[in-house]
């Protein structure tokens, strides 16, 4: 079965974007960026022209989730479908389209109000990818960038959107931390184990994390040393998922304060064949939490319980 789909790009709005070129090009060792009109810019992480844009503004979060169309007629075909549930897809400008680097875009909000961009033709570079950090690079190409994990209060209305999109049911977690209750999907759109998750956490940012996944498995480990002689703070230690997944990663802390996942190591899966499995574990072996971690999970519940809502979940420290 031929999906659709694959996880183009994703853009962060950043409060410090100087902090933020310090860390992608330090601690993810990726090249200069391109600079845009609207004082974005976009960084590589392929062959593709960008896959990570940092926008200046006041919120630290995720500002737009960028999905690739294999062609033309996927996408007419997803437009379609859209209409037909009652939602409104918009074409964007040609500046926008510039801007992202695509031949064409149309953009619309999922249930909790983030901004999903439907596009067509990511440019390419005009030269190859290179990275001193990452010399053997990362696992891109047909697969797309990595995977993000959305926050998601109201979990079923935001996992019968995606799969709308075209996104299949990987996996479901649903599991106990002491006495609360941890739910999350993962949701594939390809061979990848999940392009996208959502998970039901205490927080206000509507992301979680982003991950990369890099091709050499000693790459992860460098990057985890890296992480620590440049003091970015850490949230998970090394470790490893179980399988099917099977990523061995570490995380860390974006100078946005969400969250970012290094891993290599990553099966794929079948769509054609695949049936939903229910998982009650995130981690084999590993990802123990740092105490900042700890200490911030402490204040995100204390902040929902004070707003009038007691979370159906949180997380331990674990990894998603």
């Amino acid at each position: 079965m031929a999906m659709p789909l694959r996880l183009a790009y994703l853009v962060f709005e950043v409060r410090k974007p100087a902090r933020w070129q310090r860390f992608m090009q330090e601690m993810l060792g990726l090249p200069a960026p391109t600079l845009h009109a609207d004082g974005s810019a976009g960084w590589r992480v392929d062959e593709a022209c960008q896959r990570l844009v940092t926008v200046p503004g006041t919120h630290d979060d995720l500002l737009a989730l960028g999905l690739e169309c294999t062609d033309a007629a996927e996408l007419d075909r997803l437009l379609e479908r859209l209409r037909d549930a009652g939602h409104a897809p918009r074409p964007a400008d040609l500046a926008l389209c510039r801007q992202r680097g695509v031949r064409a875009l149309w953009w619309l909000h999922d249930p909790a109000q983030g901004r999903v961009e439907l596009c067509l033709g990511l440019e390419q570079a005009a030269t190859p990818f290179t990275s001193a950090a990452f010399p053997d690079g990362f696992e891109t190409g047909a697969l797309g960038l990595g995977h993000v994990v959305l926050v998601a209060h109201e979990l079923p209305a935001m996992e019968a959107f995606y799969s709308l999109l075209g996104f299949g049911v990987t996996e479901r977690l649903d599991t106990r931390v002491g006495p609360v209750r941890m739910r999350g999907t993962f949701l594939h759109c390809n061979r990848r184990h999940h392009s996208l998750a959502l998970f039901d956490l205490p927080g206000s940012q509507r992301i979680h994390h982003f991950m990369l996944q890099a091709r050499a498995t000693r790459d992860v480990g460098r990057a985890f040393e890296r992480a620590e002689a440049l003091g970015v703070p850490l949230a998970l230690e090394l470790g490893q998922h179980p399988d099917p997944d099977g990523t061995f990663s570490f995380y860390g802390e974006t100078p946005s304060g969400f969250a970012f996942e290094i891993g290599a190591q990553t099966r794929e899966i079948d769509p054609a064949c695949w049936r939903t499995m229910h998982t009650q574990q995130t981690s084999a072996w590993g990802h123990r939490p740092r105490l900042r971690l700890k200490l911030k999970m402490a204040r995100e519940l204390l902040k929902a319980r004070l707003r009038g809502r007691q979370p159906r979940s949180a997380a331990r420290g674990e990894a998603l």
